[in-house]
């Protein structure tokens, strides 16, 4: 009996043994699935957050490239950015999925690569493009573990032609683990070898799993999916639209009121739709609106932006790769261990205006506990008296309000930081039936390219023009009258100063200044 029990105690752990080699194995080939060369982010503890010309309050890779944002997604207390990332150098090249997370939106801590270059099951390898990331909050892949819910992310194998792929982690995106063996989930629909960047989201009224792609062709088209597993994928409708790169969709109360939603859809340049969505087909007035006055559709620094899945207050927010891709970017010149940075997170909100209803962008309210000193100047009307004012306030990263009413012919300058900001020229602007008509704007200058003027429309609102500016080392984002109007660019201050002036001479009207100096969001 005691040589029986023996042998049975032996066998039991010969089997346990076994199980836990078999689970080891298998863990370890879930990893080795991924091209271990681009498993780098050991190497970036030699780097720090202390090079001078860091942005200070937006978010860099610790070291090397990065770009698009990717799979923006709230999860158990963390904003989870993955983002574009070339692991083995600093400049373009192939792509993983780099993470970064934070507890408020505006600090960020990098962690290792989420996702990373494989060959799928028939041998065919592929770089990690863009796309999105849910929380697969009622367990439909059927992988949640406890109580943590599951963090789907889907993205485009650049395989040729491309799929649509995508991973789980069940450790809030800690690691990944492929789905189908990395093969795809939505194949590629034979239109267009470049088919990509997977938009999923839930869709509450048909509770289902909606999947948006770019499958483009001569009619440009966005192909919509269903799903109630988050595999099983099936095509249920297309829509068209001019420009579809980095495709987003989300839905907005308009004016705030829940019972009146509508939804946005925009591309890579910010160029926008509003209309309805039934979870099947995308319909609007097919006009085109433009998010961000920043320059050119492809040459624009506010582009490829993405909105946030699952945010704990039912509100929109969204994050865009700050673009300088030129070959002679600040970021180079400084000699930085990184290149390129992302924007500053904004709420989007639809508000009705003169023109019809308009998507509004404004600096999320967290960016107040980086507010180091304030300096608050109201009812102005003498220059000479402002301007010794502001000439005692030696200024780095800045987030400065100005509201005031200009004269009709009235042309002000705004210098901040060797920046100049102009306003009282004209600049042609859709009205609400879509002719083009003549407005007031805001233009400034980048500092890298004096040729290049970036003209914001800064229509008067009951005789009042409001303007917001946030300046960084390398940029500066500008928001007019609360969000309506917004544009963001590269620049080099070059001094640490305030002034104003109007060609009306001493004799202005500037209801307020509100000069918010800024911590650093870095620890180091």
């Amino acid at each position: 009996m005691k040589f029986n029990h023996f042998f049975g105690a032996l066998l039991f752990l010969s089997m346990s043994c076994f199980s836990l080699f078999g689970q080891a194995q298998k863990k370890l080939l879930t990893q080795d699935v991924f091209d271990s060369k681009w498993r780098t982010f050991q190497s970036y503890e030699d780097t720090d957050y202390k090079q001078k010309m860091r942005p200070q309050f937006h978010f860099t890779s610790k070291k090397n490239w990065l770009n698009d944002p990717n799979g923006l997604v709230y999860l158990d207390g963390e904003w989870h950015m993955f983002f574009q990332h070339n692991s083995l150098r600093n400049g373009d090249g192939g792509k993983v999925w780099g993470h970064a997370v934070s507890e408020d939106l505006i600090s960020w801590r990098q962690l290792p690569h989420a996702i990373l270059p494989y060959k799928n099951t028939k041998g065919k390898s592929g770089v990690i493009w863009s796309g999105s990331a849910v929380v697969d909050h009622n367990n439909s892949l059927k992988k949640q573990v406890g109580k943590t819910q599951t963090l789907v992310a889907f993205f485009t194998h650049t395989t040729s032609p491309m799929q649509q792929c995508a991973a789980y982690s069940t450790d809030k995106g800690r690691t990944f683990t492929l789905i189908n063996g990395g093969d795809p989930v939505v194949p590629n629909q034979g239109v267009w070898k470049g088919e990509r960047d997977p938009k999923v989201f839930w869709h509450e009224k048909t509770q289902k799993w909606v999947m948006a792609v770019i499958i483009a062709g001569p009619d440009k088209l966005i192909r919509i999916w269903n799903s109630d597993n988050l595999v099983n994928w099936k095509r249920v409708g297309d829509f068209s639209r001019d420009f579809v790169e980095c495709f987003d969709m989300y839905e907005l109360a308009v004016d705030g009121n829940p019972q009146k939603k509508k939804w946005v859809c925009n591309d890579a340049a910010f160029y926008y739709q509003i209309g309805s969505f039934d979870g099947t087909n995308f319909s609007s007035d097919n006009k085109m609106l433009s998010g961000d006055w920043g320059g050119r559709r492809f040459f624009k620094a506010f582009y490829a932006g993405q909105t946030f899945n699952n945010s704990p207050d039912g509100k929109v927010y969204q994050i865009a790769w700050m673009k300088d891709a030129s070959k002679k970017n600040l970021f180079k010149r400084f000699g930085l261990p990184f290149t390129q940075q992302m924007s500053f997170p904004c709420e989007l909100s639809l508000k009705s205006t003169a023109e019809g209803e308009r998507l509004f962008r404004w600096p999320v309210d967290q960016i107040k506990k980086l507010y180091a000193k304030s300096h608050l100047l109201e009812d102005i009307s003498s220059l000479s008296k402002v301007n010794s004012e502001l000439n005692k306030i030696s200024a780095d990263l800045l987030d400065v309000s100005i509201s005031f009413e200009p004269k009709e012919n009235e042309i002000m300058t705004f210098t901040v930081r060797g920046l100049e900001i102009v306003y009282g020229n004209k600049t042609r602007f859709p009205d609400k039936g879509g002719k083009m008509v003549e407005v007031k704007s805001i233009e400034f200058r980048n500092m890298e390219n004096d040729n290049e003027t970036i003209k914001i429309p800064a229509p008067t609102i009951h005789g009042q023009v409001n303007l917001r500016i946030l300046l960084d080392r390398m940029s500066i984002e500008l928001f007019v009258n609360k969000g309506a109007y917004a544009a963001a660019s590269y620049c080099l201050p070059k001094t640490d100063k305030i002034s104003i002036k109007s060609s009306n001479g001493e004799r202005v009207k500037i209801n307020s200044i509100l000069i918010n100096e800024l911590n650093s969001i870095w620890r180091n």
